[in-house]
C-alpha cells in the first residue's frame, strides 16, 4: 500500500473510531450472543483469499473401499507452497457416533500437513491420526481434525444418487451436512506445529486460517465420501446437481469450553469486536443515493436473508429466536429500503446517510437479535476496508504489569472502565452460584453448581467481576501515591487482576459485562459470538450450554477456487426438487 493511501485510511479510520458504539451497548452477553456472520468471519476471509490466489486443490489418492473405508490425499496448490489433507475413513457403530470431545472413534480423521508424504510419514499418521487425543503429530502437521456421518443425511444423499435421483429437500433439513466435526485442533495441540512458527508470509499464516482450509477440506471429501458411495451401490449413480452442489456444509457442535476463550484472551475479544463495530460504522457513514448499486445489494440480501431464514423455522432455536420471526424483522427492514429507493427517504425524512437511519430504527424497532442481523447485511455491502479491519485481527497478546503506576490511577482506571463490575453482589449467593473447573476426561472447562458438585476445590479464576471488586476494596486501603509494585508486595494475590486491567484498560471492546459465575449466566450468547466470528449459521441449541452449527454451507468447491470463482455464497436458498426445477 503506497504512503498515501495509508494516510486516506489512517484519516478514515481516525473518523470511524469516533463514531464507534459504546462498549457498554455492545459487550453485554445477549447482544454478543446476536452476532451474525460478517464478511469478516474467518471463513469468508479464507474463501476470498483462495480465490484471489486461486488454489488448486488435487485429490493424488484415493484408495477407498465400496463402503468408504479406506485412505485420501488431497495436495492444496497454494501459492506458495503445496499443503497436504489426509484423510482416514471408517464406517463406526451409530451408536458410537457422539458431538463430545471424549469420543474414542470417528467416521473420519484427518490432517492438514506440509512437507513430503513419504511412505513412512503416511504410516506414521495412519497410527497416530485416528487416535486423536491418544496420538502425536509430527511437527508438520499443522491440524488434526475428526467427525461423523451425519445419520440424518449422510445415507438418504447415498440412497437418492444410486437410484438416479437428487436429494428430497423435504428431508434434507435446513442446516443440512453429510460429515459433523468435532473438533479442529491446532497450534501445537498433540505437537501440531505452533502458529507463530509459520511466519506472516506462510499462505496460513493467519489466525484461524489453517482450521478454516481443514474445515472446507473436510467439507469437500464430505461431497466426494458421498458420491463414491452412491458409485458403489450403483456404477451409473447420479450426481449432485447445481442446486446441491454447494448447498451441504459442514456440521459442527460446540460446548463449554469456549468459555475460557473469553476469559483468556480479552485482546483478541476487542480485536474482533473492534472489526465488528469499525465495519458498521464504515457503512453507516457512507453517503448513498437511492440509485446506488448498493440499495439493490441491500433488497437482494434482505430477500434472501427472509426466505433463509423462512426455511429453518422449524430449526430448534431456543433461547434465541425464531427463525421466521427473523425473517417478520428483514420485511419491516426491506418496506424501509423501498422507500429509500422511492422517495428519498426513510420514515417520511430526507437523507444521504440511509443506513445510518436504518441503523437508528432498527434500535427503536427491533429486538436485539434483529438489530445485529441487520448490521451484519449492512457490513456485507462494502469490501473497502477489508485488508485494513482484517490486519486488525492479528494481536499481540501478552499482558504487562506496569510496576509504577499508581494506586489512585489503578483505582481510576477500575471505576471508569469497569464500573459494570461493581454491579453485581457476590454477598448474594445466586452470584456465586456456580463454579468453573478443567475437566480431567476432556480437558476442557465445565462449571459445577457451588456446595453441590465435586471440584470446587480446583476452580479456575473466571470470576473477573469478582476481583476487580476485590482489588478495588484493597486499593482503597493504601495510599494513592503508592507505586502498585508495593501494593503488589504485599498483596500478591492481585497481581493477575492488577496485570490484566493494566494490559487492556485502553481497549474499548475487551472485557465481556457478564459475571460467569451466576445462576442466570448463559454460556451460549458467548459461544453463539465466536461461532459468528468463524461464519458458522444455524444455531440449533441442546441446552443452554452447547449448540448446533453449519460451517461452508453455499460456499465454493475446489473446482470454483481453481478458476477464481467465488460467488455469491452467503444465505443459501434450499434446493427444489427435480419437478418443481433446480435453483
Amino acid at each position: 500500500m503506497m504512503l498515501k493511501e495509508k494516510t486516506q485510511y489512517k484519516r478514515r479510520m481516525d473518523v470511524l473510531c469516533d463514531l464507534l458504539r459504546n462498549p457498554e451497548e455492545v459487550m453485554y452477553p445477549e447482544r454478543l450472543g446476536a452476532a451474525r456472520p460478517t464478511r469478516h468471519s474467518f471463513s469468508r476471509s479464507l474463501i476470498r483469499y483462495m480465490v484471489r490466489h486461486r488454489w488448486r486443490v488435487e485429490r493424488v489418492a484415493w484408495q477407498l473401499d465400496a463402503e468408504g473405508r479406506g485412505k485420501a490425499i488431497y495436495t492444496v496448490r497454494t501459492h506458495e507452497r503445496p499443503l497436504h489433507f489426509v484423510v482416514f475413513s471408517d464406517v463406526i457403530p451409530e451408536e458410537e457416533r457422539t458431538d463430545r470431545v471424549i469420543a474414542n472413534a470417528w467416521d473420519v480423521t484427518a490432517v492438514l500437513c506440509e512437507g513430503d508424504l513419504g511412505p513412512e510419514r503416511l504410516e506414521d499418521m495412519r497410527r497416530e491420526v485416528p487416535r486423536q487425543e491418544g496420538g502425536r503429530a509430527d511437527p508438520r502437521s499443522l491440524v488434526w481434525t475428526r467427525g461423523n456421518r451425519s445419520s440424518r443425511f449422510f445415507d438418504h444423499v447415498v440412497e437418492r444418487l444410486a437410484a438416479g435421483k437428487q436429494p428430497d429437500p423435504e428431508v434434507v433439513g435446513g442446516s443440512a451436512y453429510m460429515l459433523r466435526s468435532t473438533a479442529f485442533y491446532a497450534n501445537g495441540k498433540f505437537g501440531t506445529a505452533p502458529f507463530h512458527a509459520l511466519g506472516p508470509d506462510h499462505p496460513l499464516g493467519v489466525s484461524y486460517r489453517a482450521q478454516m482450509l481443514a474445515a472446507w477440506l473436510f467439507r469437500e471429501f464430505s461431497y466426494d465420501l458421498v458420491e463414491h458411495c452412491a458409485r458403489a451401490c450403483n456404477p451409473n449413480a447420479s450426481r449432485l446437481e447445481e442446486g446441491w452442489r454447494r448447498y451441504f456444509g459442514i456440521g459442527n457442535a460446540t460446548g463449554l469450553g469456549m468459555i475460557a476463550f473469553f476469559i483468556n484472551h480479552p485482546k483478541i475479544i476487542n480485536a474482533w469486536c473492534m472489526v465488528r463495530e469499525l465495519a458498521l460504522a464504515n457503512a453507516t457513514d457512507t453517503i448513498v443515493g437511492p440509485a446506488d448499486p448498493e440499495v439493490r445489494r441491500l433488497l437482494e440480501l434482505l430477500d434472501r436473508c427472509s426466505r433463509f431464514f423462512r426455511e429453518r423455522d422449524t430449526l430448534s432455536t431456543k433461547p434465541f429466536k425464531r427463525q421466521g420471526e427473523l425473517a417478520v424483522q428483514l420485511d419491516a427492514a426491506k418496506r424501509l429500503t423501498e422507500e429509500f429507493t422511492e422517495h428519498g427517504t426513510m420514515q417520511g425524512q430526507k437523507t444521504k446517510r440511509p443506513w445510518d437511519l436504518l441503523r437508528r430504527w432498527a434500535t427503536r424497532e427491533l429486538d436485539v437479535e434483529g438489530q445485529e442481523l441487520l448490521h451484519s447485511l449492512l457490513i456485507e455491502l462494502y469490501d473497502d476496508l477489508d485488508g485494513v479491519l482484517e490486519e486488525l485481527l492479528e494481536v499481540d497478546e501478552s499482558m504487562v504489569t506496569s510496576p509504577q503506576m499508581s494506586v489512585g490511577e489503578l483505582r481510576t482506571i477500575l471505576e471508569r472502565d469497569y464500573a459494570w463490575a461493581f454491579e453485581f453482589d457476590f454477598e448474594d449467593p445466586k452470584s456465586t452460584h456456580y463454579f468453573w473447573y478443567i475437566s480431567a476426561n476432556s480437558e476442557e472447562p465445565r462449571k459445577g453448581v457451588r456446595g453441590t458438585d465435586p471440584g470446587e476445590e480446583h476452580e479456575q479464576p473466571y470470576d473477573i467481576a469478582r476481583q476487580v471488586q476485590m482489588l478495588h476494596e484493597d486499593l482503597k486501603k493504601v495510599p494513592d501515591d503508592d507505586p502498585i509494585a508495593v501494593f503488589l508486595l504485599s498483596h500478591p494475590w492481585h497481581r493477575g487482576i492488577a496485570e490484566r486491567v493494566q494490559s487492556v484498560h485502553d481497549l474499548p471492546y475487551a472485557e465481556v459485562r457478564a459475571n460467569y459465575l451466576a445462576v442466570d449466566f448463559v454460556p451460549l450468547y458467548l459461544q453463539k459470538f465466536k461461532l459468528a466470528m468463524y461464519g458458522m449459521e444455524n444455531y440449533s441449541p441442546k441446552s443452554l450450554d452447547w449448540l448446533r452449527v453449519t460451517l461452508f454451507q453455499g460456499a465454493p468447491r475446489a473446482a470454483d477456487v481453481a478458476v477464481g470463482i467465488e460467488g455469491d455464497w452467503i444465505f443459501p436458498p434450499k434446493p427444489r426438487s427435480r419437478e418443481e426445477g433446480t435453483c
